[in-house]
């Protein structure tokens, strides 16, 4: 598992939150912590906290459809999506 709460983000540097659609089987998102994630789907971030934790999908307001919610190494082709979904909301 991964460990959590390195840093004032509750996530260590290396990790991340990668957010899917399961209907679909695509990455929808790519967030650096918590806050942002829950700020972009339109819910709390102990609720992204919770579903990454349990590996269960939760309703996105914002993108009107069921989502999931994984922790994740960030590796070297991140850094271009995490920019990416700074900006906009989705990939």
């Amino acid at each position: 598992m991964i460990a959590l709460r390195d840093n004032i983000n509750g996530l260590h540097e290396d990790t991340c939150i990668k957010v899917y659609d399961p209907e679909i089987k695509k990455m929808i998102g790519i967030y650096a912590n918590y806050a942002k994630a829950a700020l972009k789907l339109g819910v709390s971030p102990s609720a992204i906290q919770q579903r990454c934790n349990r590996k269960t999908r939760m309703y996105a307001p914002l993108y009107g459809k069921e989502v999931a919610c994984r922790l994740s190494k960030k590796l070297p082709d991140d850094e271009p999506l995490l920019t990416q979904c700074s900006r906009n909301n989705f990939l």
